[in-house]
């Protein structure tokens, strides 16, 4: 059973626990929800101008609900004072960062605010090698905690032409954040059930390889290695499919690679089952033997193309279901031994 981390096994509500400057220095929000340091306030309002402006995003809320504990970063505050946002910068496969580039009134100079993975946040920053020691300490200690981590950055920009990629703006790395999505109470006991039923389970994720090797331990997935989409990549299908059998985390992910993980388990004369929600999760539920969609969260493309539709999101459903379905077997197996059992010494006879 290969299955995602965020809204499946975890609740898919997340809130910021963490921050952290580059210089190492922590701070978590107080018991209102805020940053009394305006370094650390600082932080969190970079976060909040590099997400979506009307936020669906759980990650994305959760930056907006910080920053708008005070007045002063909140978003309704730059809007009175004349900020606008004037450019997006969108996440991509090569870079997994984010910016958006805001203007004040007619002021000439630009505030870019970016976030994202710390190592693409390090590759936009230039950040040396000492720096991405530092910035990896950092972000190995926020991951232990099972927290997941974004860097954030910011930049200036006075020309009145935008660049073509948010690779040409000079920006300067500001600190991390800690984010914590708690586990479902039921998922611990769920994942217990389905390996005492030989069923092997799987997570998929894109989160840091420490932060999902934390989650997976909480969840009661342990016990196997965490191999990353970068090692993926470097894999041909014959050497994937050989390396799959001793994984039990796959972290820092692409949508596309969890098809190449379904087919290699499948190589290995597995049976497959798949969670998904997204419609970059179709090709991978429609090629695994089940393909399970969520129902609440879920596209129309994830659940056309799935087997099994949780009208829940419920992880502890595809218990009961495989409960239901053994048991359906069992019965079946039984009725025909009866049968087999009483007509054909009547048809003997």
């Amino acid at each position: 059973l290969c299955t995602d981390k965020t809204g499946t096994l975890t609740q898919n509500r997340m809130e910021i626990a963490e921050l952290r400057l580059p210089g190492g220095e922590g701070q978590r929000p107080d018991e209102n929800g805020a940053m009394p340091s305006p370094e650390f306030a600082n932080v969190a309002r970079l976060g909040m101008l590099a997400s979506e402006q009307e936020p669906f995003d759980p990650m994305e809320r959760a930056f907006h609900q910080l920053a708008s504990s005070e007045a002063r970063t909140a978003l309704s505050n730059h809007r009175e004072k004349g900020w606008s946002m004037q450019q997006q910068y969108a996440l991509a496969p090569e870079l997994l960062a984010m910016s958006q580039v805001w203007v004040k009134g007619d002021e000439p100079e630009k505030l870019v605010a970016a976030k994202g993975a710390p190592e693409a946040i390090a590759d936009l920053c230039g950040l040396d090698a000492a720096q991405r020691v530092a910035m990896e300490a950092s972000v190995g200690k926020m991951a232990e905690l099972g927290l997941r981590v974004l860097a954030i950055a910011e930049a200036r920009w006075s020309a009145e032409v935008l660049p073509e990629t948010q690779r040409h703006f000079d920006f300067v790395y500001r600190g991390l954040v800690g984010l914590a999505d708690p586990i479902r109470e039921a998922v611990p006991a769920a994942v217990r059930q389905l390996q005492q039923a030989g069923i092997r389970v799987i997570m998929i994720t894109g989160d840091y390889p420490v932060t999902a090797s934390a989650i997976a331990a909480q969840a009661g997935i342990g016990g196997g290695n965490v191999l990353t989409g970068g090692e993926i990549a470097r894999l041909d299908n014959h050497e994937l499919a050989r390396r799959i059998e001793g994984i039990t985390v796959f972290a820092r992910v692409m949508p596309e690679q969890k098809l190449r993980i379904v087919r290699a388990l499948k190589a290995a004369v597995e049976v497959v089952a798949m969670t998904g929600d997204g419609v970059n999760d179709a090709p991978s539920l429609k090629s695994a033997h089940i393909g399970i969609a969520m129902g609440q969260r879920g596209t129309d493309v994830a659940r056309a193309a799935s087997s099994i539709v949780l009208l829940d999101d419920d992880f502890g459903s595809i218990v009961t279901a495989v409960r239901l379905g053994r048991r359906i077997y069992d019965n079946i197996r039984k009725a025909a031994a009866f049968i087999f059992a009483v007509h054909v010494p009547i048809a003997g006879l």
